[in-house]
């Protein structure tokens, strides 16, 4: 890893084809970054074309990589093709041609896709290259390269590439988080331009190791494997955490959730050392290799990563890659992502957070309520939980005192509204404690019952009442088209009335004034922008938005997209659309 040093990235971006979220700050056409800054993103300043690397952090290995999972997949990788086959993009061809990323079709014509790009582009391409890409209106984008897994592919194909197929869908793998959580990570890989060594003060848990191919479909005698049949997500679990079909690895890939390809080949919970042919890396040997504290301790010691992994069908992976992280960290939410929480208590039968009722209560999240749906705000260290269809409005405390009820209530700052929100590593969970008291979320008597009321109460370790799922979800309504856009023609009937209607793509609001503001528009709206907005919560199809520049609206509610800017703040607020 001569050319990469040590990093610290934020990522969190989605796969086009599947079912998932995107995003981690806005998105700006031609904004060329350079090779040494990430086109990644940072949780508090969108595209991190500032941040770039971080050297000064002391590690004190010269091998590995620092990054930050958090690529979220809603629903998995539900489709039984391979990811080249549904969006539009190929491995014959190079990313700069035609064929092989067309502008016209397929992912670069959606955020979501262009996201997706910036994934793939940053595995694949070397940290001083990037790749610049019109969409189909000709915006360029530029997407900068990271960790130089597979640099051939700029401009030529790479199909029958094993190094190149295995080690980007690795690659892809180990940052999937489908909590939409930002969680700091080492990587471990055979590839040179990742290389071995394990960070034991910052990184010291062995979470897993990530491999297959996710690139293509059918049989891969492309890359030498042609017993074996495309796409296979594999995975298996390391020695630092809970493993198995509830641990820590399958939870953040979501293998649990329906269609899921991601599995253990080697059976659940089956430690990747103690898998039949591993192959491992030792730099520190075997000795006290797994550290003090992991959940298991074989006598085979816990390796860097691996050279090989053999499965049943005979595929041999060289490409794999070993994640590292800490057993305790500091969660970090998204605001562009959406969020469902249902209690660990409820786990077999989940029963969503819903602000339908006040107090509010769980509820079934076959349902697909919008009212359980919610998107997540940093407040210094806290954070606001705002309910997808109240925008402005947060949760709320109140007294604090035992037992009480949670409310919604206008967004006014107070404490009571503040939730402090901690990682329980153990079975990937959260407690959601109110920064006004300390007291922690949970459902009343520990009933599974829909309509059981959420009230705050002293937090109690063990009590799973107390602890929280949180899922980053994708909810665009019932009504949903083909498109994942809503259909409809009045995008704010589910937010505000008597909107004032916005009749052109291109829109400028002048002053809003300081009374709460509400506008919709159904025209095919490819950004906006807002200003002066201190003060006051600024809503799109009930999505909140804080930061300045070019910004991407979410999808379409009932045929557009519904404005909306709370009470209070500067009069000469205003915002524009494009």
């Amino acid at each position: 890893m001569t050319d990469l040093g040590k990093r610290t990235i934020q990522i969190s971006i989605a796969l086009g084809a599947i079912v998932g979220l995107i995003g981690c700050g806005a998105e700006q056409a031609s904004d060329v970054e350079s090779g040494t800054h990430d086109f990644g993103f940072v949780t508090t300043n969108g595209f991190a074309s500032s941040n770039g690397f971080q050297t000064s952090n002391g590690f004190v290995t010269s091998n590995g990589f620092v990054t930050s999972n958090g690529f979220v997949t809603s629903n998995g990788f539900t489709t039984s093709n391979g990811f080249v086959t549904s969006n539009g993009f190929t491995t014959s061809n190079g990313f700069v041609t035609s064929n092989g990323l067309p502008s016209t079709s397929g992912l670069m014509t959606t955020a979501m896709g262009r996201k997706a790009v910036s994934y793939l582009i940053k595995c694949a391409l070397a940290s001083n290259d990037s790749l610049v890409k019109a969409d189909q209106y000709g915006n360029n984008y530029t997407f900068a390269g990271g960790l130089g897994l597979c640099p051939a592919w700029k401009t030529g194909g790479v199909s029958g590439s094993s190094q190149c197929m295995e080690a980007i869908s690795a690659c892809m793998m180990a940052h999937i988080n489908t909590a939409g959580v930002h969680v700091p990570i080492w990587l471990d890989s055979n590839d040179p331009s990742i290389g071995w060594g394990v960070d034991r003060v910052n990184y010291p848990m062995q979470e897993g190791t990530f491999f297959g191919d996710l690139l293509d479909s059918g049989s891969l005698s492309n890359i030498g494997k042609p017993s074996v049949t495309g796409p296979v997500a594999y995975y298996c679990d390391g020695a630092g955490f809970p493993a198995g079909a509830n641990g820590v690895v399958a939870g953040r890939l979501g293998a649990n959730q329906v269609g899921s390809p991601y599995v253990n080949p080697f059976g659940a919970g089956v430690l990747c050392q103690n898998a039949s042919n591993s192959v491992g890396q030792y730099s520190s040997g075997t000795t006290g290799s797994c550290p003090a504290g992991s959940i298991a301790n074989p006598s085979v010691g816990c390796p860097d990563g691996y050279k090989a992994l053999t499965t049943s069908d005979g595929g041999v992976w060289q490409h794999g890659i070993t994640v590292w992280r800490n057993n305790t960290y500091t969660p970090v939410f998204d605001s562009a992502y959406q969020y469902v929480m249902s209690s660990v208590l409820t786990s077999g039968n989940p029963m969503m957070m819903d602000v339908g009722s006040s107090p509010i209560q769980q509820w079934n999240g076959s349902a697909g309520l919008s009212s359980s749906v919610f998107s997540m705000a940093a407040n210094g260290s806290s954070w606001t939980i705002s309910p997808l269809s109240m925008p402005g409005k947060c949760l709320d405390a109140g007294a604090g005192t035992n037992a009480t009820g949670i409310v919604v209530n206008a967004c006014n700052g107070a404490s009571s509204q503040n939730w402090n929100i901690a990682a329980i590593p153990q079975n990937g969970a959260f407690t959601i404690a109110a920064a006004s008291t300390g007291r922690c979320i949970n459902v009343r008597g520990g009933n599974t019952a829909a309509g059981t009321v959420m009230e705050v109460y002293d937090c109690t370790a063990g009590w799973t009442s107390e602890q929280f799922n949180i899922q980053a979800t994708n909810y665009t309504g019932a009504s949903a088209n083909s498109s994942g856009a809503s259909a409809g023609t009045n995008p704010c009937a589910s937010y505000c009335s008597n909107p004032i209607n916005i009749t052109t793509q291109s829109y400028a609001s002048n002053s809003v004034g300081s009374n709460a503001a509400c506008y919709q528009s159904s025209s095919s709206i490819q950004g906006f922008n807002m200003s002066n907005m201190s003060g006051r919560t600024f809503t799109v199809n009930g999505q909140t938005f804080s930061a300045s520049g070019n910004l991407t609206p979410p999808v379409k509610v009932n045929g557009g997209y519904c404005f909306q800017a709370s009470a209070g703040g500067l009069s000469y607020a205003s915002f524009t659309t494009y």
